[in-house]
Parts: structure tokens; C-alpha cells; sequence
């Protein structure tokens, strides 16, 4: 029996029409419109984020000058970042933190926690009166260890905080992540575009992280698709260092690169957590299950009374509804869902949010 019980409902108006239609989004440089090939090109670069324009031009059939001018008018406007980031490995993990704030202190505590280099995907919901952000900890490290998760319950305005370590993720789709929607790639355009990609690896533990790769990961968060002259530029290095490093750390799994984008403007505004409970038997097949729900942009088991946790994208509530009442009620394995929409997304991955825009990386 699927239960499903809605914290808050928040929302921005919703567009007429189909399931993803083109939305105006406002950036400093008036509207701008998202479409077709805008998201085609974004759902390239989800696939491969440093992939040539030429070759992503190539697949989507239009000049390389056209994919270039495109993907730096989104990324001037706020609407998507490319970025590189450390791998967490070894004895590092991640935790998702649902605190409950005093009210009205909710926001400028949500904007300390965004500042932070540890953490991510910081958010206000419930109302406003709940913060959700994931945060990285190296157990190995005595500093990261009583960091964050040591000191948050003794702030004056935490009310409330229970902490659930990610034990795994679910990819689905043979993809790192959600796919926008569908305006997507077609599978022979998958293929031909991840021809020559080299396979993500996962940490080896032949190479590792030194201080001195510090200012290369710093750029790299700032944007993930810097030339190796820029990069050279940035850690005093020559270019062909610069690109053998990027190369040796990538290939030994200790960087990753992904993609930011400010979902509002690419039609989704319902964004919310789903909090799934179901039996351990049934917690690897649920969790795989769900990771192939399009709505769906990560799906991972957790430790908690919640053992399940995805985070859904929808164009507006109806759509979340009916995600919740179909794809989500076929699975009679999940017994309770608590949806917690999003009230307010302060931070993602690594970018700061404003007025739904990304803003200056945190990294």
C-alpha cells in the first residue's frame, strides 16, 4: 500500500502546453528563450561535458560557431556551468542534513551553509521553515569529522536536524544523469557523440590529489571546459602539463565532470525531495527501478527510517501528482513517500542561485 503525504506545496506559474515548452527565463541581459537545440546541446554536454564543440556540432547537424555562441549565451546568463570537481574516495562520504530552522532564520543560515566548500544542493523547503543540503565528510580528516555534522545541532537557530548517510546511488539509463526532458539526444546520436569517449572510471589509486592540483581544481570549478592555456595560466604550469594532469587525474577517476543548470528556465518548476520507504529485500531493485523514472534526476539508498531518497523535477504540481500517482504507485514495493517540494534552491553542485540563475561557484 503506497502512501504519500505532502509536506508543503510550492510553486511558480506554470506554462500552458505540453509536458517541457520553451520558458522565458529573466537574466541580467533581458528574457531569453530555451529552446530545441538549447537543450540538446545541454543534454550533450550532461553525456559529455568536455566533449568538442565540433564533434557535438557534428551530431546535432549545425556549425560549430552555432554550438559555441549558443552554450556561452547560456552560461553568460546563468543558465548552465560546466565545472570539474574532486571525486570523493577513500574514507570520504556524503550526507544529506534535514534541518529545521527557527522561523524566519532559515534563509541566512541556508546562505552560511552555501558558502561552504563541503557543501552542496542546499535548499529551502517545507514552507520555508526546513533546510536540506548534502555535505561531504572525510572521516580520515579530525576537522571534517567534527565539522558541520558536529557543530550544526548547537547553532542557535537549528531547531532540529537528522542526518542520512548516502550509502549508494542509482544510475539509470546508462547515463550520469537526468536528461532534459524531450528534447534529448536520439540513441544514434548518443552512440556517435560518446564514440570515442573514454569510459568513467571509478578511483584507482594510482594517482592522487596533491596541494599543488589545488589551483587547477579551482579553475576547473569555475568552468569545467577551460582550455589548457587557461589552465596553464591559472597554475603557473605549461599548457602541456596542465592538459597531461587534467588527463592523469581524470583517467584515475579522482576528478569528475557535470553539469549545473538552473532548472526553472529549462521548464522544470516543481522541484521536490521523495523520501521512499521500503524493505531492505526490495531496496536495490526500488532503487534501480526509480533511477529509470525520467522525472527523476537522482535517486540514491540512504541511512535513516527513509531508505530511500530521490530528488523529482516537474514542469508545475500536476505533473508531480501525476508522477506520484502513476510511475510511483506501480511500484507496490515502496510503502510510504513523503514529498518535500523545494521552496527555495540557494545552491547546487557548486554554484550559488539567484532569483533561479546561477551565480559565482563555491569551490
Amino acid at each position: 500500500m503506497l502512501t504519500c503525504e505532502y509536506v508543503h506545496l510550492w510553486r511558480l506559474p506554470a506554462a500552458a502546453g505540453g509536458y517541457d515548452p520553451p520558458v522565458p527565463a529573466r537574466t541580467p541581459a533581458g528574457p531569453a528563450t530555451i529552446d530545441r537545440l538549447d537543450r540538446q546541446i545541454i543534454h550533450g554536454l550532461q553525456l559529455s561535458p568536455r566533449v568538442p564543440f565540433a564533434r557535438l556540432a557534428a551530431v546535432l547537424g549545425v556549425s560549430e560557431q552555432t554550438v559555441s555562441r549558443r552554450y556561452q549565451r547560456m552560461r553568460t546568463h546563468g543558465l548552465i556551468r560546466v565545472f570539474g570537481i574532486a571525486n570523493p574516495i577513500g574514507t570520504t562520504s556524503s550526507w544529506l542534513l534535514r534541518i529545521g530552522c527557527r522561523p524566519g532564520t532559515a534563509p541566512a543560515t541556508a546562505a552560511a551553509l552555501a558558502m561552504r566548500t563541503d557543501t552542496s544542493w542546499v535548499s529551502i523547503g517545507a514552507g520555508g521553515a526546513e533546510l536540506i543540503c548534502q555535505v561531504t565528510v572525510d572521516e580520515g580528516s579530525p576537522e571534517s569529522r567534527e565539522g558541520l555534522l558536529h557543530h550544526l545541532p548547537r547553532a542557535a537557530n537549528v531547531l532540529s536536524l537528522s542526518s542520512h548517510q548516502v550509502l549508494h546511488r542509482f544510475i539509470g539509463l546508462g547515463e550520469a544523469d537526468w536528461i532534459t526532458a524531450t528534447d534529448q539526444l536520439g540513441s544514434d546520436q548518443r552512440r556517435e557523440l560518446l564514440a570515442e569517449a573514454p569510459e568513467v572510471p571509478g578511483p584507482t589509486g594510482t594517482d592522487e590529489l596533491t596541494p599543488e592540483d589545488r589551483p587547477l581544481l579551482v579553475a576547473l570549478g569555475h568552468d569545467g571546459r577551460a582550455s589548457y592555456a587557461a589552465l596553464a595560466e591559472a597554475t603557473g604550469w605549461t599548457q602541456r602539463k596542465a592538459g597531461l594532469r587534467v588527463q592523469a587525474l581524470a583517467e584515475a577517476g579522482l576528478i569528475r565532470f557535470d553539469l549545473d543548470t538552473a532548472t526553472a528556465a529549462l521548464g522544470f518548476r516543481e522541484v521536490a525531495y521523495l523520501w521512499f520507504t521500503v524493505a531492505p529485500t526490495d531496496l536495490a531493485s526500488v532503487g534501480a527501478r526509480l533511477a529509470d523514472h525520467r522525472p527523476l534526476a537522482w535517486a540514491s539508498a540512504v541511512t535513516g527510517a527513509a531508505s530511500l531518497v530521490a530528488i523529482a523535477l516537474c514542469p508545475d504540481a500536476a505533473a508531480l501528482y501525476r508522477y506520484l500517482t502513476t510511475e510511483v504507485a506501480a511500484i507496490r514495493e515502496v510503502r510510504t513517500c513523503e514529498t518535500v517540494p523545494l521552496f527555495t534552491r540557494v545552491k547546487l553542485a557548486v554554484s550559488l542561485m539567484e532569483n533561479g540563475l546561477l551565480r559565482g561557484p563555491i569551490v
